[in-house]
């Protein structure tokens, strides 16, 4: 059918967990914890990975350290919505495509419409090419626009580059862009450091890129430490413009008000060559392969990466229900002006190119042009009044009677058959009663694939060509390069006329072949014929050939009736043809009645063979081993020969005319009908990348030597012509004997090292992008420092990372992999507020305070007020030692509670842990609580798949955490995976709570309604030393040492974690304008009860503790029972108007006055003097930025 022969191919193929065909042993699901739930998701890759690639990939690196993890984290993070399907994965290098080449080959078939792992790309930069696109009219095109991205060959891709290799680029592409002349010259804008006034101009010239805010982004890492490296470049007349690392290492734009597409396309490859050209000058290069092409981020801008858009006012042709598939036909898609995922609201849109990988970028920008050009010719047309119908492209479904909807076919039927064609010929029929449905079935059954064009029609008889001309011309002019219906087919089967072809290099050609077709007049051909016409013609055929004698001397073997050692011998000779199991075959009815009438004719040389009622009437085949191409054709002359004049003296003869030469059913083996091959050994050309080149230029193409859309594995190819019309066998066989010596003399020369320049053939083209040895992907060596930029940062990170110790301890990393860039990157993307003091670091594991101890121990010094590495935390949960606290006054007292977090040792904590590492936490802990009995017994409620009951409940009970949005937790890392393995642990009683694996392994919660703070810590002590038991029953216990106590994620949470505190009513003294002093020396901290960076409305607050690290459990919850009883003391005095000075804590009581001197002279020693020692030293009075924000959650204190 002009793509696909009816011979069967067997595929073994294995269901999930099977052995493969490569022999590789079973894949044992159950040992592959680390799978992600995918079970929610619609987006590419969680559509191609299944659990034997992720077995097979998990553990792969490429060179710069990019993991499958990595690749995948932006997918399984953003399930994506049930009709909008996102890619769900990134690169994070250029090997990453070939390294975890199992999931991004299905991913980018998928994407790109079944491009195919051996397919190629087609780059094309010259402007020339182009036609027309310089006036589309003004009126209705408000501007035009082409933009493109690039990546550096060398270093790692946004998702995973480093400070270093982020800085390289920028500076290697700025300089590149810093040579550009004329009107190309322009100016860096680096977004770190930038003006208000340039900031300003740049928003209003719509230059202006921002910190990314999309989850895909931000998932994906693209978002870390912005904005250093990253910059805007445009050309003094703002219409050349280009972003440096924002998604890839550069977007290059071009673009102008108006319609002058042609213009804009033209400054856009002259600044790319230009840009490329003065980067090679420095030896760098753009990371470029001919499968991919240009290599880029995101699997969905392969290829080209080109988007040429233009804003374009169609407000009555988007009113129109057929606008959509117009668009999709063109290949073009549209949104709003606004950018992604907005909508026109005034009938003004951005329509663009849909396409990016297998087209090149002038057939993309031209297919913007002529679409343009026709959407609005449309929309005059509709603006008249006029109708559109005859403007419609071919494949929109039109409301047409029985027209067919072809709006997503890629065959050259349903780029032909327009409404008017149909129109024409839609009630005709040919003489034996075939329809035009007929003709076109197979074409509507079979869409085809967007790069591989099939033809979409057959005839059913010699008429099919005249009646359905209207149809059939166009298709036969498309398929056959231009052969229009008024030229004339040569037909030459004089063996005499071809030169040479004797003696090809058997060392290198393996076999030659050459077959055709026939078809006899007067009977339809085989997708219409009766079976009486089929029997006709298979005992014509058989007769003819009966009478051969010689070396032609053969016999037929019918499929019906053929015996099991027939069979046998025909497969081992490769002769036998089955039935067809091609949809294409099939759907335009080939296989009706199969076997019947069918077989196999073959001399007794097995050198001359005939099929009957395949395809076609006959099947005609001459062939052997070796490279004597001109036996084999004059062996087919003449047997083609003798078989037309044994027909002709039955009074029959074959379909031929003028025009079309032999007729065969399908279109496009019309005129010769021959494919003239030979199987050639050319391992060293094959690996040539002008290999595709050549051929073209030959008219010769290639496949592997397993039949159709095989490929080659060890440099054989079959080498066959590329036309059947126009050209006369004769003519087709010659340029396959001159082709293939030409073939061969290169190989020679490439085994010897030679070069193949001189023997290059006439009409041949260039590739414009070559794959040399320079091209490789490869690391290249940091020109830049990875210091980060932290000249504008508030945090206690940026205060004690100097660039030497981050130069001391940049390439150290834990026995658990977390690097010091791990610790600080929520630090860097967060620089903080000037007065707000963030910690800015955070522990990947438990061994990160020691490998990163030059970092970590200033910060705890600093955040915990002085609290330095010889210091010893003590641990104390005796709630026995509590004095009091059963009875803080209800009436002020609205709620008591206390919480810590613990981290379960062996495990990395969540900032770096992996799914398998959360989920073994999750099952840790979430055993351990189940053993809970008494008042402790409850349930544990998992995030993932909670149903809608026990969510509301949750939420009633105000026990649910939710999905992170907090930046410092995101650019940390704790929401990946959200929310595999996270839950919610309660008792029946609803006082004694657990979180699992939030920003901790575990939050443990104690609470209850009231002031009795004490019930409470007993309760909190009784369950957590519970819990603690059954870990040591798991022979695993929580993180902790003598020096830090529990060790948690983030540094504010260490030695004890815990937080004691109540929610209180103090209206009166949150007046006093001495409150937050008092607060401070009684060591708490305040907010409003709604959370972190609420305040109070209502003179209701929530204090607890100021301090963590250093004092014990017992300590700091007597502190608040203790605090908080003098609150509410001072309270009830203020509503009673009385004065609190004598009960102010000690350190700000009023100072007796001085004594008088005594009579006898006697002077008050030193130690007299003294005023008395309270607890309050110098760190009460010292100015510290931490105070302000001691009394944040984790949320901000990361």
């Amino acid at each position: 059918m002009g793509c696909g022969g009816s011979k069967s191919s067997e595929t073994a193929t294995t269901g999930k967990g099977g052995k493969g065909g490569n022999g590789e042993a079973r894949v044992d699901l159950k040992n592959i914890p680390n799978y992600p739930d995918l079970s929610k998701h619609n987006n590419w890759m969680a559509k191609c990975l299944s659990h034997e690639i992720y077995a097979k990939l998990k553990d792969k690196k490429t060179p710069g350290g990019f993991t499958l993890d990595g690749v995948i984290q932006t997918g399984v993070d953003n399930p994506g919505h049930p009709f909008i399907y996102t890619v769900g994965c990134v690169a994070g290098d250029e090997e990453s495509y070939e390294v975890f080449a199992d999931l991004f080959d299905p991913v980018i078939e998928g994407r790109h419409g079944s491009y195919t792992k051996d397919a190629k790309h087609k780059t094309d930069l010259d402007a020339t090419k182009i036609k027309g696109g310089d006036n589309l009219d003004p009126k209705y095109v408000l501007s035009s626009r082409v933009r493109t991205g690039r990546s550096v060959r060398g270093y790692s891709l946004p998702p995973a580059c480093n400070r270093a290799e982020r800085r390289d680029v920028e500076k290697i592409l700025t300089e590149a862009l810093d040579t550009l002349d004329g009107p190309l010259k322009g100016k860096y804008y680096p977004l770190s450091g930038m003006s208000d006034e340039t900031q300003n101009k740049l928003i209003e010239d719509h230059f202006l890129f921002d910190k990314p805010v999309s989850p895909l982004l931000l998932s994906s890492g693209m978002g870390r430490d912005w904005p250093d490296g990253r910059g805007i470049w445009h050309n003094d007349e703002k219409n050349f413009l280009a972003w440096v690392n924002e998604e890839d290492h550069c977007r290059i734009i071009s673009m102008e008000k108006g319609g002058n597409m042609k213009k804009v396309f033209e400054r856009f490859c002259d600044g790319l060559a230009k840009v490329e050209t003065a980067m090679k000058d420095k030896n760098h290069q753009y990371m470029w392969n001919e499968h991919l092409g240009y290599v880029l981020t995101c699997p969905s801008n392969l290829g080209t990466g080109l988007r040429a858009g233009v804003h374009v006012k169609l407000p009555l042709l988007s009113k129109n229900p057929r606008f959509e598939e117009c668009l999709k036909t063109l290949r073009l898609q549209k949104r709003g002006t606004g950018g992604v995922d907005t909508a026109s609201t005034d009938g003004t849109f951005d329509i663009s190119n849909l396409d990016r990988l297998g087209k090149s970028e002038v057939h993309l920008v031209q297919a913007v042009i002529d679409g343009v050009a026709l959407l609005v010719e449309m929309e005059k047309t509709l603006e008249k009044g006029d109708q559109i119908d005859q403007l419609i492209p071919p494949g929109v479904l039109r409301p047409i009677e029985n027209f067919p909807d072809l709006s997503n076919h890629n065959n050259w039927m349903a780029r032909c058959l327009t409404p008017g064609i149909w129109a024409e010929i839609k009630d005709k029929a040919t003489p034996s009663g075939f329809s035009l449905d007929q003709a076109i079935q197979t074409g509507v059954d079979n869409p085809g694939h967007p790069f591989i064009f099939t033809v979409g029609a057959v005839a059913g008889d010699e008429e099919t060509y005249d009646v359905f001309a209207a149809l059939m011309d166009p298709i036969i002019e498309k398929r056959h390069n231009g052969y229009t219906k008024e030229m004339k087919h040569e037909t030459d089967l004089n063996a005499d006329n071809l030169k040479g072809g004797d003696e090809l290099d058997e060392k290198y050609v393996l076999s030659s072949r050459v077959r055709t077709g026939r078809s006899i007049r007067g009977f339809c051909l085989p997708p219409h014929c009766s079976r009486a016409e089929r029997r006709a013609v298979e005992n014509l055929v058989k007769d003819a050939l009966e009478t051969f004698e010689g070396d032609f001397s053969g016999k037929y073997y019918p499929l019906n009736g053929m015996s099991d050692e027939e069979q046998q011998q025909l497969i081992d000779d490769h002769f036998l043809f089955d039935k067809p199991l091609s949809p294409l075959l099939l759907s335009s009815g080939m296989a009706r009645d199969w076997p019947d009438a069918r077989g196999i004719w073959h001399n007794e040389m097995k050198n001359f063979l005939v099929w009957i009622n395949e395809e076609d009437h006959t099947r005609v085949i001459s062939m052997e081993k070796g490279g004597n191409m001109k036996r084999v054709f004059r062996r087919f002359c003449d047997g083609l020969n003798k078989v037309e004049e044994n027909i002709k003296s039955k009074g029959k003869e074959f379909m031929w005319n003028e025009h079309l030469g032999f007729i065969l059913t399908c279109p496009s083996n019309l005129g010769t009908g021959l494919r003239a091959g030979v199987h050639i050994k050319l391992p060293q050309l094959a690996k040539e990348p002008r290999f595709d080149a050549i051929l073209k230029a030959l008219a010769l193409q290639k496949r592997g030597t397993g039949g159709v859309d095989t490929a080659s594995t060890d440099g054989t190819f079959d080498i066959s012509n590329l036309d059947r019309l126009g050209k006369s066998e004769v003519v087709l066989v010659q340029q396959v004997v001159d082709g293939v010596e030409l073939l061969i003399k290169m190989e020679k020369k490439l085994e010897k090292g030679e070069s193949i320049d001189e023997d290059l053939p006439q009409g041949y083209e260039a590739p414009t992008q070559e794959v040399a040895a320079s091209q490789k992907a490869y690391r290249a060596e940091l020109m830049s420092s990875g210091y980060p930029d932290l000249t504008k940062h508030s945090n206690w990170m940026a205060k004690c990372l100097t660039e030497d110790v981050y130069n001391r301890m940049k390439d150290k990393v834990t026995k658990m992999g977390v690097t010091l860039d791990n610790c600080i990157q929520t630090g860097i993307d967060n620089p903080g507020h000037p007065f707000i003091f963030t910690v800015g670091a955070v522990a990947g594991d438990e061994e990160s305070y020691d490998v990163f101890a030059e970092l970590m121990d200033p910060i705890i010094e600093k955040r915990h007020n002085g609290y330095t590495t010889d210091l010893k935390h003590k641990t104390d949960l005796d709630q026995s030692k509590i004095v009091g606290g059963d009875d803080l006054d209800p009436n002020f007292v609205l709620s008591s509670r206390v919480r810590t977090g613990r981290c379960v040792k062996g495990f990395r904590l969540p900032p770096c842990n992996d799914r398998h590492e959360r989920r073994e936490v999750e099952r840790i802990l979430t055993t351990a609580l189940s053993s809970l009995d008494g008042p402790l017994k409850g349930r544990y409620y998992p995030l993932s798949n909670m149903t809608e009951t026990e969510q509301e409940e949750l939420i009633a009970d105000h026990f649910l955490f939710d999905k992170p949005v907090s930046p410092l937790l995101l650019a940390s890392g704790m929401a990946r995976d959200w929310p595999d393995a996270r839950g919610i642990w309660h008792n029946d009683e609803k006082n004694f709570l657990a979180w699992v694996n939030e920003e901790d392994h575990c939050r443990i919660i104690s609470m209850e309604k009231g002031g009795n703070m004490k019930k409470v810590f007993e309760r909190f002590c009784d369950g957590l030393t519970k819990v603690e038991d059954s870990l040591k029953k798991q022979k695993t216990s929580f993180m902790r040492n003598d020096h830090l106590g529990y060790i948690l994620t983030c540094p504010s949470n260490l030695g004890t974690g815990i937080r004691a505190g109540v929610h209180v009513k103090l209206p009166e003294v949150s007046k006093d304008q001495r409150f937050d002093d008092i607060l401070k020396c009684l060591r708490l901290q305040k907010r409003g009860t709604g959370g972190v960076d609420t305040a109070s409305t209502d003179g209701t607050f929530d204090i607890s503790n100021l301090d963590r690290l250093g004092f014990s459990e017992v300590e700091l919850v007597q502190k608040v029972i203790d605090g908080v009883a003098l609150l509410i003391q001072m309270e009830k005095r203020l509503m009673d108007m009385a004065e609190i000075d004598d009960i102010l804590p000690e350190a700000m009581r009023p100072k007796p006055a001085e004594p008088e001197a005594p009579a006898n002279g006697d002077v008050p020693t030193q130690e007299e003097a003294k005023p008395e020692a309270t607890e309050q030293t110098a760190e009460e009075t010292e100015n510290k930025p931490e105070e302000g924000n001691q009394g944040r959650s984790n949320t901000h204190h990361i």
